[in-house]
């Protein structure tokens, strides 16, 4: 097998088991307290992952980003198994659990950066896209049979065998990636001072800043309405069951689109970022409380483009971005890209509590349209910077 196998085989073992994870941990909880618990089980994760995840930038990016995978699976396998443990044995601990979730969350915070930046040590240049489209066919894949396996197993045999299975997918994934043997880079200046490297070089490539503002806009809005008012809307108009045929239509159009991507040439950024307005068709949709068949279409729709613009993002920094500073850029994406959305899921019911849900929800549309456009003309002027030195030297 070679690296890419080895470095693929790996990301989709350990996507399977959390994809897993995320639902078989509610519903451990759940038979054991409430459905706050279970958000304060789930939230614990998010916090120390924002607070650590541009040092694990910079250490992906100062280190064998091969070393920091097999460290950090090693580190998320074990704080899983120990939860897996607790639950098969019937030692429930709430306070056992968060701080579990929050281990995993810290090592979470170096995965993330140091598998971002891995691709462009293992591909050339052109076969980029190919490459992100495989994986992102992968994560597509993982998401919609985890969730399935995860629920099968929790009816069945219990939601700590499915942790338990998330256990093995990380010290599997450790094995594969200590495989890799990533060259690491020496270290000649403090973390500080590599902090503040990544900072310079985020903050003076204005299209990747202008980006994760958009992003730090959009992912609010749509977390707020889609997910959280969604499911609202959705119990009041057309149904739960006809929700989650809703949802699975937008992982399809993920999924197919990751295939086609796969075959044809690259697309540009500026491009897929017009493309990602359909995403605020479903909003608008939400607003206009479409029938069931309407949603479906949109949700697919909806799927592809954001799929389109997921591998051109990816593609585009592992292109422009040296990849000594790659982790550390993409740690900065990270963090400013997940740093509202808590805010749009609190925010966005008390809007509604206010204007109504519906109302909020077209308002939210058109709001998510002008925060997507953000971007354009940093884009636009990236691209006729590249085009520049070709018509002189023609």
């Amino acid at each position: 097998m070679g690296a890419f196998g080895l470095f693929c085989s790996a990301r989709v073992i350990s996507l399977l088991g959390s994809a897993m994870a995320v639902v078989a941990l509610p519903f451990a909880v759940l038979d054991h307290g409430t459905v706050l618990d279970s958000g304060l089980v789930l939230a614990a994760r998010l916090v120390p992952h924002l607070g650590l995840v541009l040092i694990g930038g910079s250490t992906a990016d100062r280190f064998s980003r091969s070393a920091v995978l097999t460290v950090s699976h090693v580190g998320s396998g074990a704080a899983q198994a120990v939860a897996a443990t607790a639950l098969l044995t019937g030692n429930y601990h709430l306070g056992l659990l968060v701080a579990l979730q929050a281990t995993q969350g810290a090592f979470g915070a170096f995965t993330s950066p140091a598998a971002r930046g891995v691709l462009p040590e293992l591909v050339e240049p052109g076969r980029l896209q190919k490459a992100n489209s495989l994986l992102s066919a992968a994560r597509y894949g993982t998401g919609l049979i985890g969730p399935a396996a995860a629920g099968l197993a929790a009816a069945t045999i219990g939601a700590g065998w499915a942790l338990a299975f998330d256990a093995g997918t990380f010290l599997t994934a450790a094995v594969l990636y200590a495989k890799l043997r990533l060259p690491g880079k020496p270290a000649k200046s403090s973390l500080t001072q590599d902090l503040k490297e990544g900072w310079d070089t985020f903050r003076t490539t204005t299209w990747v800043w202008t980006m994760v503002l958009s992003f730090c806009l959009t992912n609010a809005i749509y977390t707020g309405v889609w997910t959280v008012l969604g499911l609202a809307i959705a119990k009041r108009t057309i149904g739960e069951f006809e929700w989650g045929v809703v949802l699975s239509a937008s992982g399809a159009g993920l999924a197919l689109i990751t295939l086609i991507l796969y075959r044809t040439r690259t697309v540009p950024l500026w491009i897929t970022t017009l493309v990602t307005l359909v995403a605020a068709a479903p909003l608008l949709a939400l607003g206009l409380q479409a029938n069931t068949p309407t949603l479906v279409v949109i949700a697919f729709v909806e799927g592809m483009g954001m799929g389109t613009w997921v591998i051109a993002w990816e593609t585009s920094l592992q292109r422009n971005v040296p990849n000594h500073m790659l982790s550390r850029v993409t740690a900065y994406d990270e963090f400013g890209s997940y740093l509202a959305i808590p805010l749009g899921a609190v925010t966005a019911p008390l809007v509604a509590a206010k204007i109504g849900d519906t109302t909020t929800a077209t308002i939210a549309a058109f709001a998510y349209v002008v925060a997507a456009l953000i971007p354009l003309p940093s884009l636009l002027a990236q691209r006729h910077a590249a085009r520049e030195p070709e018509r002189q030297s023609a």
